[in-house]
């Protein structure tokens, strides 16, 4: 059983959010609508206090829990923007609807964003929507054919593994099926997915009451749309408040025959948020976060999975203009990055 936490913040002093208040969001990230007393349950802790502080936590927007709705297929775009104009890009780029994640990194690609788009929609995006933007002077597409592990499945090492399972987390589940949201679900099913876009912790009684379902209903349907991936709830925190204040994107091009070995090893531990393929699985991008820089060369340099790639390239990860489909505060001083 792992020690009870206090309200204090932990002796790391890393981040402004208590110890009990990374457990809480570690335990939303598992199970984003669990029951305050679920999770007291789960962590052996008060349940008053997790109530208050799982409470305050959502009501002063320190995280939010969402839903992502819209084609469930996605794009990464990589931009190089003109000179003096990288927060320009970002900008434009994290303000469209259909963007999941805007970032702005070193190396020679300074802006990465998520963007879902359906087949139907690739065109339009890659060849007129895209080059369009303000500032950008030039553009790489990759189409993420297979999704290894989202956002929604990165559970940070916060938690220890029993209080893990007592929420539900197991860890064979990595990666779900590209499924299209188009001719399967009501527009129940949808209302639904509105509603849990905007709040995902709306009670069940609000979504009965919104959608003039029964209770028992909706909890059927969000089980449905949950084991058939079509609920894709998720905590919005940034990482540095759990404590790593280090981030970097990494594409690796695997050695034929080894990328089994690299995408395994890379789901095995906790550091990797997203894992992508970018057309085979020979080519993977990764979203990689540490506590520290030296943790975070330390990983990239000498994990296991590195033996098993042929070429690595690595970008730090600098501002994030959006994650999970939800705005960051503006920089007023609007000062360019670079």
């Amino acid at each position: 059983m792992a020690q009870r936490l206090s309200e204090r913040d932990d002796a790391s002093g890393v981040g402004r959010l208590s110890a009990l208040d990374r457990r809480i969001i570690s335990a939303l990230q598992i199970r984003p609508r669990a029951t305050w007393a679920m999770i007291a349950d789960a962590l052996n802790e008060p349940a008053r206090s997790i109530t208050r502080r799982g409470s305050e936590l959502i009501a002063t927007g320190t995280i939010r829990v969402v839903g992502v709705n819209g084609p469930t297929r996605t794009a990464l775009a990589f931009g190089r923007p003109v000179i003096n104009t990288t927060r320009t890009v970002l900008r434009s780029l994290a303000a469209r609807p259909d963007c999941v994640f805007a970032y702005a990194l070193t190396g020679q690609w300074p802006v990465l964003a998520e963007l879902r788009v359906d087949d139907e929609g690739l065109e339009n995006l890659l060849l007129d929507e895209l080059p369009a933007t303000p500032g950008l002077a030039d553009l790489q597409v990759h189409r993420a054919s297979r999704v290894l592990r989202s956002v929604r499945e990165w559970v940070p090492d916060i938690l220890a593994p029993e209080e893990q399972a007592r929420l539900g987390h197991t860890l064979e589940r990595s990666g779900f099926p590209v499924v299209s949201v188009d001719p399967d679900i009501s527009a129940q099913d949808r209302q639904l997915l509105r509603l849990l876009m905007a709040d995902g912790r709306t009670p069940t009684a609000e979504l009965a009451a919104r959608t003039r379902l029964s209770e028992n209903t909706v909890r059927r349907r969000l089980a449905w749309l949950e084991d058939n991936h079509y609920s894709r709830l998720r905590v919005v925190v940034e990482p540095e408040a759990l404590g790593f204040a280090h981030e970097a994107i990494v594409r690796l091009d695997c050695v034929p025959g080894s990328s089994a070995q690299v995408a395994d090893s890379l789901l095995r531990g906790s550091a990797v948020r997203y894992l992508v393929a970018l057309g085979s699985d020979d080519t993977l991008l990764a979203h990689v976060v540490g506590r520290s820089l030296d943790e975070l060369h330390t990983l990239i340099s000498s994990s296991d999975w590195t033996t098993g790639v042929r070429c690595l390239e690595s970008a730090h990860l600098v501002a994030a203009a959006k994650r999970s489909g939800h705005l960051r505060e503006t920089d007023r001083r609007g000062r360019s990055l670079y």
